[in-house]
């Protein structure tokens, strides 16, 4: 029985790591900002994601019942992710010649797919944007009623939240409205017709050429217009997890903006604390600069995966603290790639040499490192230091079967029990290996070897393709062969 430690949490509106107590005993409502579905993921998105996954399997690990809602943008998020600009998806779509809701529905489904290859767990509920047009015009009403929103003189159907009635309002991020208002100027508030620089949209009159427009808050199917992205992930939040949530989480992108607003819409409607943890992941970058779409200077997952595999690009992925920036490249890539690879090869090594010895198999872990393990996980999420112990176990099982002397089972059992726990307890995938899969593998391997003392070379090429097809790499060392399962 592992005694679990508590948990910090680094807290974005405290600047400081703060002891997780949920509202509830046992009990999590955790909202993660989701993908804007007009383009392939990228590696910079995937970080944040997997920060995410990393979360939801630290509190279930550590005995919480979680409830993870994290949504879909698929109308509001204008191409210069605020209030100007057209809509990404419709402005994708149309590039493409094709509908926005079919762009959507098969960015989704690969969306799926990739989150799968690298054992990302699905949220309880993916709730989309489009499916609650409803929860956010009534939001917009009740914030008009409030006197918390107005709507732009010359332009009827426009709504806008007035940030001047908020007190809190910048809060999260810590800005300086009163320095904005001062450097503000006056003709441009003058044209966008705004009482406030800060002030940000609610609910925006479609064009005649919009695609993806709905009834409008307070006149019906006379005005037609379409939600502002920040709306959703409130009116979303709220009507699955209710009006204070454990935890909210995003990229730091979204503190100085989308977070922001978020909580001045919320906690005007409700009168409570919208969320009392707000997480942020730190971006990815290329040479320096922000991995992004808008540059052009990402990487796909999909590429990432085909290019090294599934387990290690979530091994990459976890690499670098999700508080931390980190630069990607290929090189660093490839040498993640040769890590995995080598954790991989020492778990398989152990397990077939408990097979041989016909060692059964026992539950027991190694407290030690667990405890260490699991300590730098309660520390925020201290996913390098964590990672860190599976190099000290996987060393401990290459001592421990390269010994001369008999083989210690039991402590092989618990190394390797210890291996499968901390892989499972990350999400990064592994193949794990059974007495049957074994006994075959080695049957196959004899008979290449007998083939190789017949020097019948094309039969025991065959048979070393046809195990590398199948995921197996076979080395020829001086002591004989070895191998193990990549994929």
């Amino acid at each position: 029985m592992i005694d679990y430690p508590e948990l910090y949490l680094f807290n974005t509106m405290s600047r400081k790591k703060e002891k997780f107590i949920p509202q509830e005993p046992n009990k999590v409502s955790f909202y993660s900002c989701g993908q804007t579905v007009y383009q392939d993921i990228h590696v910079g998105n995937a970080k944040t994601y997997v920060a995410w996954d990393l979360l939801w399997r630290t509190l279930v690990t550590f005995g919480y019942d979680v409830m993870h809602i994290q949504n879909f943008t698929d109308v509001g998020h204008l191409t210069d992710d605020g209030d100007d600009g057209d809509d990404k998806i419709q402005t994708q779509a149309k590039s493409m010649n094709t509908d926005p809701m079919e762009l959507v529905d098969s960015l989704i489904f690969e969306y799926h797919n990739s989150m799968d290859a690298i054992n990302v767990h699905r949220p309880n509920i993916s709730p989309r944007a489009t499916s609650h047009i409803s929860e956010m015009i009534q939001m917009v009403e009740t914030l008009i009623d409030k006197g918390y929103a107005y709507e732009i003189k010359n332009d009827p159907g426009t709504f806008y939240y007035d940030t001047a009635k908020f007190a809190k309002y910048g809060e999260l991020a810590k800005l300086n409205l009163e320095g904005q208002i001062k450097g503000s100027r006056k003709e441009v508030k003058i044209i966008n017709q705004k009482r406030n620089p800060s002030d940000f949209a609610l609910w925006i009159k479609a064009p005649e050429n919009h695609i993806m427009k709905y009834i409008s808050p307070k006149y019906g199917s006379k005005i037609l217009g379409y939600p502002g992205w920040h709306l959703e992930c409130s009116a979303m939040a709220q009507k699955y997890l209710g009006d204070t949530i454990d935890i909210h989480a995003g990229g730091v992108d979204h503190i100085p903006v989308h977070h922001t607003n978020e909580i001045a819409q919320s906690e005007a409607i409700t009168n409570k604390q919208f969320a009392n943890y707000w997480l942020h992941s730190e971006f990815i970058t290329i040479n320096g600069e922000k991995m992004s779409k808008s540059l052009n200077n990402y990487m796909s997952l999909n590429d990432l995966i085909l290019k090294i595999g599934a387990g290690p690009t979530k091994l990459l992925l976890l690499q670098a603290h999700y508080r931390t920036q980190s630069d990607f490249s290929l090189d660093k890539a490839e040498s993640i790639k040769i890590k995995y690879t080598r954790f991989i090869r020492s778990y398989h090594l152990g397990i077939q040499k408990l097979s041989q010895n016909s060692s059964k198999k026992v539950t027991n872990i190694n407290s030690k490192l667990s405890n260490a393990f699991f300590d730098a996980l309660a520390d925020d999420l201290n996913s390098p230091l964590a990672i860190s112990k599976i190099n000290e176990l996987t060393k401990s099982i290459d001592d421990l079967i390269t010994d001369d002397g008999k083989l210690d089972t039991t402590k092989l059992n618990e190394l390797t029990n210890t291996f499968e726990l901390f892989f499972e307890t990350l999400g990064i995938p592994y193949q794990k290996l059974d007495d049957d899969e074994i006994q075959l593998v080695n049957q196959i391997l004899e008979n290449r070897e007998k083939y190789r003392q017949e020097k019948a070379w094309a039969k025991s090429d065959m048979l070393r393709d046809i195990l590398e097809m199948n995921g197996y790499t076979i080395n020829d060392t001086n002591k004989g062969h070895e191998w193990f399962k990549l994929h």
